[in-house]
């Protein structure tokens, strides 16, 4: 089988090489693909120089056109170039924690998608984050939840294992969300293929090092686009 992991690089050079050692220190056999939008801390230079000690490491590099962008273009390379298997999305903060592929490899054996939930029993947020950003994620889930009447508890999570047959790739083309409503997208459209989609719980951790890249104008654009995706693919599953 070949497990792919997708992860989205925007300033993130401080980071390269520490989740490069955990990912590779599970030991699995996997490659990881860094989609790289032109950091201006030179993040894809370092990740360069990783290639050239490990031919499991990949890079494609483009315009920064936001998260949603970035994971289609990663989905549709390691689909028709690196003939993926699996796609594992992760997030190059650590604050995924790489000790979980193991679990989501295990289960995509018998699951379409797997999520890492930090909302499910057994799973977590960070104690560091502030009340507002603990409301904003908890009511975000549960509004999305509500509106989309989803029976997932973390619909924002961005780490899953995919089965990358289940993927129409003209659909993953013409998705326009990003930020989080990119992840929230993507789930709605399995669910409404009534793929086997299974949580597990992760402890979700805050990043170690960098900025978060959450903006206002994300969160405005996550509310304002929640029912055009119901409508959106309730026209194409009826």
């Amino acid at each position: 089988m070949k497990y792919v992991i997708i992860i989205p690089t925007y300033n993130e050079r401080l980071n390269i090489e520490k989740i490069i050692k955990k990912i590779f220190a599970t030991k699995l056999d996997v490659d990881i693909l860094f989609v790289d939008d032109k950091s201006p801390d030179k993040t894809a230079d370092y990740i360069k120089k990783a290639q050239k000690r490990n031919n499991h490491i990949h890079l494609i590099e483009g315009d920064k056109k936001g998260l949603g962008d970035a994971y289609k273009r990663g989905f549709l390379y390691a689909i028709e170039k690196m003939h993926a298997k699996y796609i594992i999305q992760m997030d190059a903060d650590l604050s995924h924690d790489p000790k979980y592929l193991k679990e989501f490899i295990n289960y995509s054996s018998k699951y379409d998608v797997v999520i890492g939930s930090r909302y499910t029993e057994g799973g977590s947020i960070p104690k560091e984050w502030s009340f507002s950003r603990r409301m904003n994620s908890k009511f975000g889930n549960a509004f999305t939840k509500k509106i989309l009447k989803l029976p997932y508890n973390d619909c924002t999570s961005g780490f899953k294992i995919i089965k990358a047959s289940v993927f129409d790739k003209e659909i993953i083309r013409n998705i326009k969300s990003n930020g989080y409503l990119f992840q929230v997208e993507i789930l709605y459209y399995f669910y409404k293929k009534n793929l086997k989609i299974k949580e597990i719980p992760i402890e979700f951790k805050d990043r170690t090092l960098g900025a978060s890249k959450l903006s206002i104008k994300d969160i405005f654009e996550y509310f304002h686009r929640i029912n055009k995706l119901k409508n959106k693919y309730n026209h194409i599953y009826k």
